[in-house]
């Protein structure tokens, strides 16, 4: 159609102004129609409302994990295993190019022989100062000399010996050998690189005993301590099979907040193992008990607040709304954490959800049906306005319209 929107809705409204006009004169000779129920949004309240579940996201480790580093630097000339590789202990895991360390050795090896020269001189000569002496030839301060000189020779000695030690077992640490039977999980090198000593080569983990490495605000703190009003229950759960909970229980709390996100590192052992669980998979830790005896969790659209008046509508079975009172324990994202005055409410009631300030005592309402959303504690949602069809009748019409 060639028709602007702004023609077509002027001439829809001129036509509903004459259908109206008749409309009402018609209507004055008849009787008012009786009020109808207004449909409303309904939340039914579940068994478990009020139950406060506080998830935390984190990542499957293991409790044991230790870097592995040469304790000389060098270059890598062989990289034996990969990551995810599973190794025993005393596996060699990489060597480095050991001719450096070679030398080295022989050098202290040579040192110790000069020493011990030096040491077999100094006592020989200490031997024919001593026999001097005793016949009178030489002074006391003279074979005082040569037992100063001998001592530091020997002295000299041990110093050559361990160093030669130290040395030697260098040329052993040319081959990097895992201290514990696990996994690879990750490594940082490869051959041809050049390592400094104490540098993270690879990183092997202990598999046989995993749990959830987590960050807790400090507010939450006291609950992983056990300092909650009320216990809780805490489980585990991976986000590749969210359905299916495992047992757990919290084995350490970091003693000091991390300085970017003041959150505590918590680590939580999973109390039962099986297969599915692998290292650095997601998972999330849930804490579940109630905040307080006898709270509800509403929508916050079903709260209503007028003058000192807190309270929200219950539906009755005939679709009657009556006003019951509540005091709201906690403000949320998208509900609210209440307590019903005098038993006002409970699970398995159905209250308004939504347009609870446009409702008076006693109006009848019909809750809105909604066959997508199921299960207890969902808010339906009201169908469309308008639909397909009557939008092509009113383009239908539209055309009639502006054709005469």
């Amino acid at each position: 159609m060639t028709t602007s929107f702004y023609y077509r809705y002027l001439a829809l409204t001129l036509a509903g102004g004459i259908v109206l006009t008749s409309g009402v004169a018609g209507c004055a000779k008849q009787d008012a129609t009786p009020t109808q129920a207004r449909p409303a949004l309904a939340y039914k309240i579940p068994a478990t409302s009020g139950i406060d579940n506080d998830v935390y996201a984190g990542d499957i480790r293991a409790r044991i994990e230790a870097d592995h580093a040469f304790r000389v630097g060098g270059k890598i000339t062989q990289r034996l295993v990969d990551a995810g590789a599973v190794v025993k202990k005393g596996q060699a895991l990489a060597r480095i190019d050991p001719q450096d360390v070679k030398l080295a050795a022989d050098a202290s090896k040579s040192q110790v022989a000069a020493q011990q020269t030096e040491a077999d001189f100094a006592v020989a000569e200490l031997a024919r100062f001593q026999d001097l002496f005793n016949k009178g030839f030489v002074s006391k301060s003279a074979l005082d000399q040569k037992i100063n000189a001998a001592n530091a020779a020997k002295a000299r000695l041990d110093a050559a010996y361990a160093q030669s030690n130290v040395t030697i077992n260098q040329e052993g640490y040319t081959t990097l050998n895992a201290e514990m039977n696990g996994v690879v999980t990750q490594v940082m090198v490869e051959a041809g690189q050049v390592v400094a000593a104490g540098q993270a080569v690879m990183k092997i983990a202990n598999p046989q005993e995993k749990e959830l490495s987590i960050s807790v605000p400090e507010a939450k703190l006291g609950e992983f301590k056990g300092k909650g009003a009320l216990p809780r229950e805490l489980r585990v759960a991976l986000w590749s099979n969210p359905e299916k909970y495992y047992k757990a229980r919290v084995r350490e709390i970091g003693g000091a907040a991390d300085p970017v996100t003041r959150t505590y590192a918590v680590r939580v052992s999973l109390l039962e193992l099986d297969e599915s669980i692998q290292l650095g998979m997601s998972a999330y830790a849930v804490f579940a008990g109630a905040n307080e005896v006898n709270t509800l969790a509403v929508p916050l659209s079903a709260i209503y607040v007028r003058d000192k008046t807190t309270g929200v509508w219950l539906i009755a079975a005939d679709g009657k709304v009556a006003l019951k009172e509540v005091t709201v324990i906690q403000y949320r994202e998208t509900s609210a954490i209440v307590k019903a005055t005098n038993g006002s409410v409970k699970p398995g009631d159905i209250i308004v959800a939504a347009g609870v300030h446009k409702l008076r005592e006693g109006e009848v309402v019909k809750p809105i049906v909604d066959a997508i959303v199921t299960g207890d504690g969902k808010v339906a949602h009201a169908p469309a306005a308008v639909t397909e069809p009557e939008k092509k009748q009113e383009l239908a019409f539209l055309d009639r319209l502006f054709a005469r």
